[in-house]
């Protein structure tokens, strides 16, 4: 009987075989393969870009995915006040039927479901955003935050600082939490 040795295993295309075997059995056995899946949900839940389908309000509207997104870091007048319907207006005429991009930031979604982002318009391109995690530092420590458009987008539009910029949103900074990304830039607007 002939020993094998690992030239004739070689040869034999053995290791062709058996390496990536051993790798997949690793990557299956640490869960590694799963978040290849995960990758994907997340473009779903969290896209990065979609066409404006309808307007809640002022400050929320709904991709033709079906996501439902909130602007950040503004607020319009709720149903029933006063500029509700102009904000809602405003919103549709900036938006409608149109590609947004969406930059994402320390907070992604909300106790109902919807999406948190920064939304841009009239992008050059696919813009370079920064990490969601970008401001946070370590413990009760920020970043400064952003004021220049992002590669891509310097000449687009940052729809929540023109809903503040229009008087149909005012700027919100929220309880508890740690600064975003453009909360400065649309501050004092």
């Amino acid at each position: 009987m002939a020993r094998l040795t690992w030239k004739k295993l070689k040869k034999a295309g053995v290791a062709s075989i058996f390496i990536p075997g051993i790798l997949l059995a690793w990557y299956v056995k640490t869960g590694r393969l799963d978040n290849f899946d995960e990758y994907y949900k997340a473009k779903m839940i969290f896209p990065d870009s979609g066409l404006v389908e309808t307007i809640e309000d002022g400050d929320t509207f709904d991709l033709r995915s079906g996501a439902r997104v909130r602007m950040l870091g503004v607020d319009s007048p709720a149903r029933g006040k006063e500029g509700y319907e102009q904000a809602g207006e405003f919103l549709e005429k900036l938006i409608k039927d149109k590609k947004v991009w969406l930059e994402y930031d320390r907070y992604q979604n909300d106790k109902y479901g919807r999406i948190l982002a920064w939304v841009w318009i009239n992008c050059e391109s696919k813009p370079k955003f920064k990490d969601p995690f970008y401001m946070h530092l370590t413990g009760n420590r920020s970043r400064e935050g952003l004021i220049e458009n992002p590669k891509g987008c310097e000449k687009g539009k940052l729809v929540n600082e023109k809903m503040v910029d229009g008087g149909f949103a005012k700027t919100v900074k929220y309880k508890g939490r740690g600064p975003l990304k453009y909360e400065e830039r649309i501050e004092g607007r």
